[in-house]
C-alpha cells in the first residue's frame, strides 16, 4: 500500500482547489471516515450493513461508540485539545450513545477512552488510512488536469457524483470502479459501439497506410522473402514506439495482436516463412490503437 503525502503536499495541493472544490472534498472525506468507522463497529458487532437501511436505524441496533465529527485544524496549527491534554490538529468528536456522553479526542486516546479493542482500532485507523489515499488521488489528479472519461458522459450518475464532476473535482479510482459496477451493461454497449466505429475507421486508415508502404508491391510470395534485417530497417521506430507503450495496451485483441507482432518477428529472426502482410495489418492496428499514427 502506497503511503500518503506528507502534510505539506496535501497542504499544496488543497492550495489548487477553489472554495467550491475544498469544502466538497472536506465533506466526503468526513463522510466517508463516519461511514467507514460505522461499517467497521457493525462488522465487529456482526451486524449486516443493508444499503435499505437507514443510518439511524444501525446506531440504534449498535447502541455504542458513535463518530459524530472529524475536526481539522488546518496544517501547522493544533487549536482543539484532547481530554488528555494534549493539542491537536486533528480532533475526533465521539459520542457514547448508552451513556450519553461526547469526548474530544486524538488518535492516540481513542481506544484509552472508548474501551475498543485494539484490533478494532487498527481496522478503523487503516480505513482511515485508505480514505487518506484516495484524497491523495483526486487531489493529484486535479493538478494533473484529470479529465472524465468519455463513456461515462450521458450516465445517470448519483447527485453527489454529478456535484463532484460539475465543480471540476476529479473522481477517484475507487469512485471509477462503483461507476463501472453500477452501469456495466451500459458502458459494455457503449464500447461495443466504440470498437465497430473503431473498426471501421481503421479499415479506411489501413488501406491509406498500405499505400504509403508499398505494400502493394510485395505478393505473398515477397512476403516470404523479407529479411529479419530489411524489417528492422523499415519498422523499428513503429516498433520501439509501440514498445514505450505496451503498459497501456489494456485490450485482450490488441494484447493478442502484440504478442502475435512478437512472435512473427522472432520466427522471422530464426529463418521461418512471415507474411509481411498480416504483420503490417497488426503493427498498424497497434499504432491505431495507441494513437501513435
Amino acid at each position: 500500500m502506497p503511503s500518503p503525502l506528507t502534510e505539506k503536499e496535501v497542504n499544496r495541493l488543497f492550495q489548487l482547489l477553489d472554495d467550491n472544490q475544498m469544502n466538497f472534498l472536506q465533506s466526503y472525506l468526513k463522510q466517508s471516515k463516519k461511514s467507514k468507522w460505522l461499517e467497521k463497529l457493525a462488522h465487529k458487532k456482526g451486524i449486516v450493513l443493508h444499503s435499505s437501511t437507514s443510518v439511524d436505524d444501525i446506531w440504534e441496533r449498535l447502541n455504542d461508540w458513535e463518530l459524530k465529527e472529524i475536526l481539522d485544524g488546518g496544517y501547522g496549527n493544533r487549536p482543539y485539545k484532547c481530554e488528555c491534554g494534549i493539542t491537536l490538529r486533528y480532533c475526533y468528536i465521539v459520542h457514547h450513545r448508552k451513556e450519553n456522553k461526547t469526548y474530544q479526542l486524538g488518535e492516540t486516546c481513542l481506544g484509552n477512552y472508548t474501551t475498543m479493542s485494539a484490533e478494532l482500532i487498527k481496522d478503523i485507523t487503516n480505513g482511515f488510512h485508505k480514505i487518506d489515499l484516495e484524497r491523495d488521488e483526486i487531489l493529484l489528479r486535479h493538478e494533473q488536469g484529470w479529465k472524465l472519461p468519455p463513456d461515462y458522459n450521458g450516465l445517470i450518475l448519483t447527485e453527489d457524483l454529478k456535484i463532484q464532476i460539475n465543480i471540476g473535482l476529479p473522481v477517484s479510482s475507487i469512485q471509477e470502479n462503483k461507476i463501472e459496477k453500477m452501469f456495466q451493461q451500459e458502458l459494455l454497449q457503449i464500447r461495443k459501439q466504440k470498437e465497430l466505429a473503431r473498426i471501421a475507421q481503421l479499415g479506411k486508415r489501413q488501406s491509406t497506410f498500405t499505400a504509403h508502404s508499398n505494400v502493394s508491391s510485395f505478393s505473398h510470395s515477397r512476403s516470404d522473402y523479407i529479411t529479419y534485417d530489411e524489417l528492422l530497417s523499415k519498422h523499428l521506430p513503429s516498433l520501439k514506439q509501440i514498445r514505450e507503450h505496451e503498459h497501456r495496451i489494456t485490450y485482450p485483441v490488441m494484447l493478442e495482436k502484440w504478442n502475435n507482432v512478437q512472435d512473427m518477428i522472432k520466427a522471422l529472426k530464426r529463418g521461418e516463412n512471415f507474411n509481411y502482410s498480416e504483420f503490417l495489418s497488426q503493427m498498424f492496428e497497434l499504432l491505431y490503437y495507441l494513437n501513435l499514427y
